[in-house]
């Protein structure tokens, strides 16, 4: 019957096909994240330049010259139209700007005069620009006075005369941040033109026709963004080999370690037979079956035979537990008798307890049933734990065994006031050949527990325990109890 089963094999290729979805999930996030992030650097860059432009544009005008020009009359004046050259000249300097222009601030916060730009030279007279036939509205020029609504940019007030303009929100959308026309798209900025005071009263203006360098950006970001998800896919694809290759390491450390108690196993059960043959030989010279011994002999066999017995334990100890390692080990329920079994092991490790003085007690109820059990792992369960508390309490400790029923279970404690287990290791202590960090001063192989908790499991059972280190250590352990069959009459 195995202890526990590992489904470990079952599930691998589970967890390596969620690993794969999960690296293409995290690899696509990752390629949108830098996709999106270097193209708002782009246009950041942009903006920054626009805003370069305005604010170099906006020094080459005086606020007391644009304060000369005052509305519709202003048209076809001398400082008219040297305003709208100097804006003319701007804009042949950079092919790219649309629109220059000059705005004054109004009383009201949702509306701007218009002073001035390259393309209104003679207002009263527009020009067919694309060409068609007709003046479109978006062809009609503006006068001197005109007012402009900007109700629809609440900040632009605020922050234009101030201090230079343009919507530079890094997560703001495309179409929000730029503006399209039918000669194409192009981003606005602002610079205010500084006059005595720190507010100013007019502000330059440009829109840049950006559509190339917007087109040049997606052409520049298409061999970046498949460069990176080459990359991603590499790494992807690293990572499910390292999960394969973890996966093939892992079933080979467990089927060495499988050959590993298997050996062990064969060793141990081959060892049990002649260790078994020396003991019992051991005892007949020492009851004198082969004839009188001289005392000098038999100090010597009585030396030597412990030792046999010991030897003898180990064999079967390393023998359970490869059987609980590859999940051999079997349950041969009988009808037992509780009470006398507690009995029967209570005084197998009494003379231990005496030999090292150390109070040992028990506690156990009147009404204990008989139970279909298995005897040898009841038995190696309940002497590990009793020999255990023996062995890690000093002497003159106390040791209590407690047995009693609870519900429809069989219910055991094994309490001492011995050395303790530090707190760090209580989830390492029912480990195979592990022993805690205070008791290597004190012989033992590291078996005790892992067999108990074998034996106690394999009946399906449950074993915990509390302690508290210099304090003492109390193991609990509850067993269902099985009633025996009724002998048919």
């Amino acid at each position: 019957m195995k202890i526990e089963k590992n489904n470990t094999s079952i599930y691998r290729p589970y967890l390596s096909y969620m690993l794969l979805i999960l690296s293409i999930v995290l690899a696509s996030i990752a390629v949108v994240f830098i996709y999106n992030n270097t193209k708002w650097l782009l246009q950041w860059s942009m903006q920054e330049r626009v805003v370069a432009i305005a604010q170099t544009a906006a020094l080459d005008f005086d606020e007391a010259e644009l304060e000369l020009i005052t509305g519709p009359e202003s048209v076809n004046t001398k400082i008219y139209e040297k305003i709208v050259k100097r804006l003319q000249a701007i804009k042949l300097a950079n092919p790219n700007i649309r629109y220059a222009y000059i705005q004054k601030k109004t009383e009201d916060l949702d509306t701007v005069l218009f002073v001035a730009d390259a393309d209104s030279l003679h207002p009263d007279n527009p020009t067919d620009s694309n060409q068609n036939g007709v003046i479109d509205p978006d062809e009609e020029l503006i006068f001197p006075g005109d007012e402009y609504d900007i109700s629809e940019y609440p900040d632009f007030i605020q922050i234009a005369f101030i201090q230079p303009y343009v919507d530079n929100n890094p997560y703001v959308d495309e179409d929000e941040a730029l503006s399209s026309d039918q000669w194409g798209t192009y981003l606005s900025a602002t610079a205010p033109i500084k006059g005595d005071n720190y507010f100013a009263q007019y502000l330059f203006g440009i829109d840049v026709d950006v559509t190339d360098y917007i087109k040049l950006s997606n052409v520049a970001l298409r061999p970046f963004l498949l460069f990176v998800s080459f990359l991603i896919l590499l790494l992807t694809t690293q990572t499910v080999i390292l999960v394969r290759m973890w996966g093939s390491r892992v079933k080979l450390l467990k089927e060495l370690d499988r050959q590993k108690d298997e050996l062990l196993s064969i060793v141990s059960h081959q060892l049990a037979t002649p260790i078994s043959a020396v003991k019992w030989n051991l005892e007949m010279m020492v009851d004198g079956d082969f004839g009188k011994m001289t005392k000098e002999q038999e100090m010597h066999l009585k030396t030597i035979q412990p030792q046999a017995e010991n030897l003898a334990d180990l064999a079967s100890m390393i023998l359970d537990v490869s059987r609980i390692q590859l999940g051999r080990m079997k349950v041969d329920r009988t009808d037992l008798d509780i009470g006398e079994f507690v009995e029967e092991v209570f005084n197998e490790v009494e003379p231990k307890a005496q030999e090292k003085k150390v109070k040992f007690t028990k506690s156990v109820s009147q009404k204990l049933p008989k139970a279909m059990l298995d005897k040898r792992l009841m038995r190696m369960a309940m002497e590990n734990l009793l020999t255990n508390a023996v062995k890690y309490t000093p002497e003159g400790g106390t040791v209590e065994l407690n047995v009693k029923v609870k519900g429809k279970n069989l219910y055991y404690e094994v309490k001492d006031n011995g050395c303790g287990i530090p707190k760090s290791e209580h989830d390492k202590i029912f480990g195979k050949l592990f022993r805690a960090s205070n008791v290597s001063d004190t012989e033992g192989n590291g078996f005790g527990l892992y067999v108990a908790k074998g034996a106690v499991e394999s009946q399906e059972g449950r074993i915990w325990f509390e302690s508290t280190e210099k304090k003492g250590t109390t193991f609990f352990v509850e067993l269902p109890i099985i009633e025996p069959k009724k002998k048919a009459k």
